[in-house]
Formats: structure tokens, C-alpha cells, sequence
């Protein structure tokens, strides 16, 4: 019998009580687009797993990418774009524009009106 076809070792005490934990997370609030009296606007995905704050700035558009783990890592990005075909650049790379379409869309319409141009 090869080794790859031994059934799996049983998990070490470490990693089954992370496993564990995990498995247990509460799920996330629905996140709520959000607005502030700055001009801040923070678009949020169902699950609240990626977020976006944009701000129009005196050096451009201002977007932070927040990524967040149930347990464990938090990535946060932050970009400024001085015009709008680089914003546009941007967004093309965007992997949220096939994993939450509509998050997507409202991206890049809030972004285009920060930039102001057209949408």
C-alpha cells in the first residue's frame, strides 16, 4: 500500500481544537452600506467578509479594501487613484467582480461619482 492511499493521521491536539473553533465561529451580521457626515461611504459584502471605505480626497479617490477570516487574519489595502482610468484599471482586476457582482457594481458607480465622472 502506497503511502497516499493510508487513510489521513488523526489531527494533532492544536489543530483539531482550532478545527473546532472554527467550525463554531458565529456567522457575521449582514454588513449595511454606510454613509458618514465626511463623505465616507463603506460598501460591504453579504457576509461582511470584504469591505470597502471610499473617500474623495484632495490627492484623489481614497479606497481601503478591508478582508476579513472568521478567526485569524484581517488584509487591509489601501489605494489612492489620481483619475479615473486607473480607478478603472483597478476594478478590472478586481477579483469581488465575480464573487459579489452587485458589491462590484455599487464599487464602481460610487466610485465613478467621487471621481466625478461618468458612470
Amino acid at each position: 500500500m502506497d503511502r497516499i492511499d493510508e487513510p489521513a493521521r488523526p489531527l494533532g491536539a492544536k489543530r483539531a481544537a482550532l478545527q473546532l473553533r472554527r467550525q463554531s465561529a458565529p456567522v457575521p451580521v449582514e454588513a449595511k452600506d454606510q454613509r458618514t457626515d465626511t463623505g465616507e461611504r463603506t460598501l460591504a459584502s453579504q457576509d461582511a467578509t470584504v469591505a470597502f471605505a471610499l473617500r474623495a480626497t484632495a490627492f484623489g479617490l481614497l479606497i481601503e479594501r478591508t478582508q476579513r477570516q472568521a478567526f485569524g487574519t484581517r488584509l487591509v489595502q489601501t489605494m489612492v487613484f489620481e483619475d479615473q482610468p486607473t480607478f478603472d484599471r483597478w476594478c478590472d482586476s478586481e477579483p469581488m467582480r465575480f464573487d459579489d457582482p452587485m458589491l462590484y457594481d455599487r464599487l464602481r458607480r460610487e466610485g465613478h461619482d467621487a471621481l466625478g465622472g461618468p458612470r
